[in-house]
């Protein structure tokens, strides 16, 4: 069985076209759709609108599929039986289905044909007109020639005509011109829009978010990158000082080459400035996360570009030089001399004092009997670490050492009980002590007391406080009172003396006691590593151990040094341990700015010596009269 489909249309001249076709099957589709086996253009006809069945009967069975009923025989219906031999019709829309039977047997022949002429029928080439706006607003090209306008108008000639520079927050410029880390007062950030805002390429960092609508306190030009006299409006040279001399600088700074550093220079993006580090519009932290290149492009090959430079090459943290820890090499009450020198060279202190660790750590000497005896802080039986290393408010460093809180309680200075009352001498005044003492034995001959005792003044081993021996005072007259009261002085500052356990005694020679003795200056490293920093609170663990231990463990040679010219500062290799390279998988990771600043960190020039002028900036000098031995040495 098969269908023969003819579908006639009509040609410009009004001839007529025929195409022809066999379809094998028992039913075939007529509609508008494209996969009908009869397809009739006409939006009047649905996409499936009738099916013909033949039958075994040789009828043929019509059904409108659609649910639109179609016209046969002047009869609008839903289905119907049909015989091709009385070659029936069939009206949809502006066509007409005519069926016959065919030549070959069982066949049935199907002509379609436009009955309708096109300018009165719903043709599909009409549907574009049909659901067209073209009527009620303008065309495609106008339209588009509109928005054009309007975005260079708000996108570009508004925004550019109502930018220009604005002063930030009162509260904000404070805050960063103390330059002490605090920030501003918390405010709302202020509503309404400006129009400069369609520029911007991302959100604020949390520091300057309060310049959300204020797009001119940083672009103070149009179409000009930002300059760094916006950045020092706020951020003063006085509380974000150089890195270093600005003409320095430039000279150690790298070249930038290539295809960027000349799109760089074509769109005005100049090298060196503030936001070449500082990158805005990244989002909370963007302004503060600044990449270890930044550093290591100058840092790697400084010494090359900037010859007179005492720094050394470090290309990055891998190849980074061993520490050069600030010692005191010459001390002094108003000007010691500070020198860096590698560890790798095994430098040498002279801070003017005598302390040795491995006496005062052992756990088994007599320095550990005293500490316990007298309920001092212990670790495995040794005096502990934090005994004298007090941390400071912060965590970060240490408290100064004083001779009254860290020593005092073996290292007295007392020398005579007068009744219930014990004299003690004077720390750090030779002259007051010997004038102290003279007076006492003078005061004794001329009005003598009884029950007054002198404790001995010859060293005294720790522990051995309580049997200090004591001898009587019975003077006949000033004469012996002085030679007694000489002896005693010569006692306290003579090898074996109260002076010496922890001090070097000048003997000048001279004739009068009170001028006879002076004392070592002493100076102690206030802060080693000056140009780096260390928050010795995070670093109160190591590979488990807590207290003396995990001190012990990076400052390795301390229980076996015997004198304080030791500098017991870990290398760079004990630091290699748990930091690595900031993108290792399997260390902390440690960038530049893990250990360094930038802004008033150092210059590309610094001389290995520091000069008093510059003490201040990594040590603390005391005000006149103040104690000598100011703090601690700490990394």
């Amino acid at each position: 069985m098969s269908f023969i489909v003819r579908q006639i249309a009509k040609r410009a001249d009004g001839g007529d076209i025929i195409r022809t076709r066999t379809l094998v099957g028992t039913a075939i589709s007529v509609g508008r759709g494209t996969d009908c086996d009869v397809q009739l253009a006409d939006l009047g006809v649905m996409l499936r609108h009738l099916r013909l069945t033949r039958l075994a009967s040789g009828r043929v069975a019509v059904e409108a599929t659609g649910g639109v009923p179609v016209e046969i025989a002047g009869n609008f219906v839903q289905s119907a039986d049909l015989d091709p031999a009385s070659s029936p019709t069939i009206d949809l829309a502006s066509h007409r289905l005519t069926l016959g039977l065919g030549e070959a047997p069982g066949s049935v022949t199907v002509t379609a044909e436009r009955v309708i002429p096109a300018s009165d029928a719903a043709d599909p080439a009409a549907e574009t007109g049909i659901f067209s706006l073209r009527g009620t607003m303008l065309g495609k090209r106008s339209l588009a020639w509109l928005l054009v306008v309007l975005v260079l108008v708000g996108g570009l000639l508004l925004p550019w005509w109502l930018a220009g520079s604005r002063a930030p927050p009162p509260a904000m410029v404070a805050a960063a011109a103390r330059g002490d880390g605090t920030a501003a007062p918390a405010a709302p950030i202020p509503a309404g829009f400006a129009a400069d805002e369609v520029w911007t390429s991302g959100p604020l960092s949390s520091a300057h978010a309060g310049l959300a609508h204020d797009c001119g306190a940083c672009h103070q030009k149009a179409f000009v990158s930002v300059r760094d006299a916006a950045c020092t409006a706020c951020h003063t040279p006085a509380a974000t000082p150089d890195h270093a001399a600005p003409a320095r600088m430039t000279r150690g700074r790298v070249t930038p080459v290539g295809l960027v550093a000349d799109l760089h220079r074509r769109v005005d993006l100049p090298e060196g400035r503030c936001a070449s580090c500082h990158k805005e519009h990244e989002g909370p932290r963007g302004a503060l996360m600044v990449a270890a290149s930044f550093c290591t492009d100058c840092h790697a090959g400084l010494a090359g570009r900037l010859r007179d430079t005492a720094l050394a090459n470090v290309p990055g943290w891998e190849g980074h030089p061993q520490f050069r820890p600030t010692i005191v090499t010459a001390p002094s009450l108003t000007t010691p001399r500070f020198t860096r020198v590698s560890l790798a060279d095994r430098p040498r202190e002279a801070s003017g004092l005598v302390y040795p660790h491995d006496l005062h750590l052992s756990a088994t000497n007599a320095v550990a009997n005293m500490a316990q005896k007298q309920r001092l802080p212990v670790s495995g039986g040794a005096l502990g670490c934090g005994y004298c290393h007090t941390p400071d408010s912060d965590g970060v460093r240490f408290q100064p050492i004083e001779m009254e809180k860290n020593c005092g309680a073996c290292h007295d200075l007392a020398f005579a009980r007068d009744g219930g009352v014990t004299r003690t001498l004077p720390h750090g005044q030779p002259a007051q002590v010997a004038g102290i003492v003279r007076d006492f034995y003078l005061s004794q001959a001329l009005s003598p007391r009884a029950g007054v005792e002198r404790i001995a003044f010859e060293r005294r081993q720790p522990g051995q406080f309580a049997a200090a021996q004591t001898a009587a005072l019975r003077l006949t007259g000033p004469g012996e009172a002085r030679a007694r009261a000489d002896a005693a002085i010569a006692a306290i500052f003579a090898p074996g003396g109260v002076c010496a356990d922890c001090h070097g005694v000048v003997d000048t020679g001279a004739a009068n006691a009170a001028t006879r003795f002076t004392i070592a200056p002493v100076r102690l490293a206030d802060h080693y590593l000056p140009k780096g920093a260390f928050p010795h609170k995070r670093h109160l663990i190591f590979d488990k151990a807590t207290g003396d231990a995990a001190c012990t463990a990076c400052h390795t040679g301390v229980r076996a040094s015997k004198v304080s010219a030791d500098v017991l500062l870990p290398a760079i290799a004990t630091c290699r341990q748990c930091h690595g390279e900031p993108d290792s998988r399997t260390r902390v990771a440690a960038e530049c700015s893990t250990c360094h600043g930038y802004h008033g960190a150092g210059d590309h020039g610094g001389d290995a010596v520091v000069a008093p002028a510059r003490l201040a900036q990594g040590h603390r000098l005391p005000a006149a009269g103040a104690p000598r031995n100011k703090r601690a040495g700490d990394a």
